[in-house]
């Protein structure tokens, strides 16, 4: 009697990660807005590879807008390419977040500076104060009434400051930076963010701008930055020293 011919095994699809197909026509944008959104959430966790042909599946797309993101997101140091072995999800060292801090106490000081001398430091401080207010009015004494309310303002507060530096460049490394300063904030906000101390901070620097008085203005930012810099790396150092 002939053989049997065996059937083939079957094939079984790699596990998906989560992304659903794109719709609209700028595929190239949106490509980029998923993949970024997914790593701003914690959603793909650090170290993670992100393998293209299935994120470009999942997508409804070529592997051309997923490289193009790769290297978009690369630039921005929310990725990793690794020659020949493919994208992974960049972790933060302790190194990488004393340098963040230090280059973002760099711009809102020289924010400071330019307004202050410049003699726009009542028109920022106007600013300042509405940032001030919404901030307060999101927080019960150290409760967290709406902490995205919250957060939305302190990002008002502190791109305000950056913007009267007037330096466009400065406003563009200042918004690299904020992409991993939402990726610290998302890790560790609850352990690191005393609402009290934050509001005493942001008003100890407006404070300072109203009244023109730069040694006290660069004083009251550097403290409230680095406050905030030396909990993370603590806590970095209790992880391992990655993020």
């Amino acid at each position: 009697m002939p053989r049997e011919k065996s059937s083939p095994a079957p094939v079984t699809a790699p596990a998906g990660i989560g992304f659903e197909p794109l719709m609209h026509a700028d595929l190239g944008e949106q490509t980029y807005a998923a993949i970024r959104m997914r790593i701003l959430r914690r959603e793909l966790e650090t170290g993670q590879q992100i393998p293209i042909d299935l994120v470009a599946a999942e997508l409804g797309v070529s592997r051309t807008p997923v490289l193009d993101a790769m290297k978009r997101l690369a630039a921005e140091g929310l990725v990793e390419i690794r020659a020949r072995r493919g994208c992974y999800v960049r972790a933060l060292t302790t190194d990488d977040v004393r340098e963040i801090f230090e280059v973002r106490e760099a711009i809102e000081l020289h924010g400071i500076r330019m307004a202050i001398r410049e003699g726009r430091n009542v028109a920022l401080a106007k600013s300042l104060e509405e940032a001030c207010e919404a901030m307060e009015a999101a927080t019960a004494g150290d409760v967290y009434v709406d902490y995205d309310r919250f957060t939305e303002w302190d990002r008002a507060f502190h791109g305000a400051i950056v913007t009267s530096g007037g330096n466009h460049r400065l406003q563009e490394l200042y918004g690299n930076l904020h992409v991993h300063l939402h990726i610290m904030r998302v890790h560790y906000f609850r352990e690191l963010e005393a609402a009290i101390r934050i509001k005493a901070d942001h008003r100890a620097i407006l404070d300072a701008i109203r009244h023109g008085d730069l040694a006290a203005a660069e004083a009251a930012m550097s403290a409230h930055i680095f406050i905030t810099r030396d909990r993370i790396t603590a806590n970095l150092a209790g992880d391992g020293g990655r993020m």
